[in-house]
């Protein structure tokens, strides 16, 4: 009876150990793709190139800690299977995951939606183009460039202004006539 104790729990304590060792496996890797991954996507210049078009999230960042997410995530799911906790701790976990990445990408999202329907409404109405003078709020100027979420204002002081395409939506605003 004594021996039958010390094997099952033997028999535990191997079973945990192996599945600590794939735990921190994963780790290591989800840790190693992130740092590779980063630095890859540094060197092609993803955020510049899509800076160009007036994403400014840290992309690079970003997709790299996804993919070292996906690691731990999936490190998590053979541990559990090592353990033998199967089916409904990780739909549990794949359940509350999948809710924190919705509610991030909508958070995320929150001020990038309305300057993109402002883009559209801009573009819709035609009113507002490269070498316009406008005024809104505070603001007057020469539109220099309108992007998908915000239009380059250049004022009569030569600074450069970043308006969001929503203040379009939000404000009223006069467009000045040219004098010819």
């Amino acid at each position: 009876m004594a021996i039958d104790v010390v094997e099952t729990t033997g028999s535990y304590i191997l079973t945990i150990i192996i599945g600590v060792v794939i735990l921190l496996i994963f780790f290591g890797i989800g840790i190693l793709a992130k740092k590779l991954l980063s630095r890859l996507l540094k060197e092609i210049g993803l955020n510049t190139i899509f800076g160009k078009v007036g994403v400014t999230t840290d992309l690079e960042k970003w997709i790299s800690s996804v993919v070292s997410y996906l690691f731990y995530f999936i490190g998590l799911v053979l541990f559990l299977d090592q353990l033998k906790i199967r089916s409904i701790v990780i739909y549990i976990i794949l359940g509350a995951i999948l809710m924190l990445l919705t509610l991030t990408l909508i958070v995320g999202l929150k001020d990038v939606i309305p300057n993109f329907i402002g883009w559209i409404y801009l573009q819709r109405k035609g009113m507002i183009t490269a070498g316009k003078h406008i005024a809104i709020k505070e603001i007057a100027g020469e539109v220099e460039h309108v992007g998908y979420l915000e239009t380059e204002i250049r004022t009569d002081k030569d600074d450069l202004l970043y308006v969001p395409n929503s203040l379009f939506l939000k404000s009223k605003f006069k467009i000045k006539k040219d004098l010819i």
